[in-house]
């Protein structure tokens, strides 16, 4: 569920920041998900102190 003050949507285009600024991502959803699973797996207390 979402918390209080999680926004109920989001929507980006990064056609504004390819046009204002040249910057393409170099990932696509599937790479975020295995990169962040990945991560998650290693660390799953998250950040260290």
């Amino acid at each position: 569920g979402r918390r209080p003050g999680d926004l109920p949507t989001c929507y980006a285009d990064p056609a504004k920041s390819a046009r204002v600024l040249g910057w393409k991502a170099e990932k696509n959803l599937e790479d975020m998900c295995r990169d962040s699973w990945n991560w998650q797996s290693k660390n799953p207390m998250g950040y260290g102190e």
